[in-house]
């Protein structure tokens, strides 16, 4: 009996020792069992968000179909009306038709109240070769040199009138003066009839008038130049010029 109390004795502290074990390893079953809980619980919001993913992947697919059907009709029917525009459709003419590549600043329209008539319709031709398309400007000169003018008795010859004009002013002291010659670096000729020119005395030129004469050298004054001017009659007289009038060359044309 006293070797058992003895035995019961120290074996209170291994006791102790197992029940403080047996605790413990309730706690970690506890924590761990709470931990699934957890996890368990946290996979299913996983699940659900998944889930909802996957339906909203399957709308945006339904849309983009759509999406797609409705840019094909809406490219179908923009061939179409571009086809119909090319046929019927008129551009305003404030409106620019083209543009440069690289710079968009760049830009062309037709221009169509100024000179067409009213309900007039141009047809413009183009060309079956590439070029740059001529202007009035460049073609001033050879339209210009296609008009004629009358002057009357004015002495006041004005190049934009008229490459062959007319002057046969009254009898008297006169003075020839010229105006609208191109700009320097432009070649441009006049052709004159001057009518009685000579009638009242010799006329008056510009001061950078130059004169032809008949050996071709060319001389300041018109009586250096051995010209003597018509009272009774047509002198025809070819004017040029290459500096803007600043020089006029003079010939008389006679045989």
């Amino acid at each position: 009996m006293d070797a058992f109390v003895t035995w019961l004795i120290l074996a209170v502290t291994q006791f102790a020792a197992l029940a403080s074990n047996v605790f413990g390893n309730a706690t970690d079953a506890a924590s761990s069992a709470s931990s699934a809980g957890t996890s368990l619980a946290n996979a299913n919001l996983a699940k659900g968000a998944a889930e909802t993913a996957r339906d909203a992947a399957q709308t945006a697919k339904g849309l983009a179909e759509t999406a797609k059907g409705q840019a094909e009709q809406a490219r179908d029917a923009a061939v179409g009306s571009a086809a119909m525009a090319s046929g019927i459709v008129a551009f305003v003419d404030s409106n620019s038709i083209a543009k440069g590549s690289l710079d968009a600043s760049k830009q062309v329209r037709f221009e169509c109240d100024t000179l067409i008539p009213t309900n007039t319709v141009v047809a413009l031709t183009v060309p079956a070769a590439s070029g740059t398309i001529a202007v009035l400007s460049d073609l001033q000169e050879l339209v210009r040199s296609m008009t004629y003018y009358d002057n009357g008795p004015s002495t006041a010859v004005a190049y934009a009138n008229g490459g062959s004009q007319r002057v046969a002013p009254a009898s008297g002291a006169k003075t020839m003066s010229f105006t609208g010659w191109p700009a320097s670096g432009k070649h441009a000729m006049q052709f004159l009839e001057l009518v009685n020119i000579g009638q009242g005395g010799a006329p008056t030129w510009p001061a950078g008038a130059r004169f032809i004469r008949y050996d071709g050298a060319v001389v300041s004054t018109a009586a250096i130049a051995n010209i003597t001017w018509q009272t009774g009659g047509t002198d025809y007289v070819m004017v040029s010029t290459r500096d803007g009038g600043t020089t006029l060359i003079v010939s008389v044309l006679r045989g």
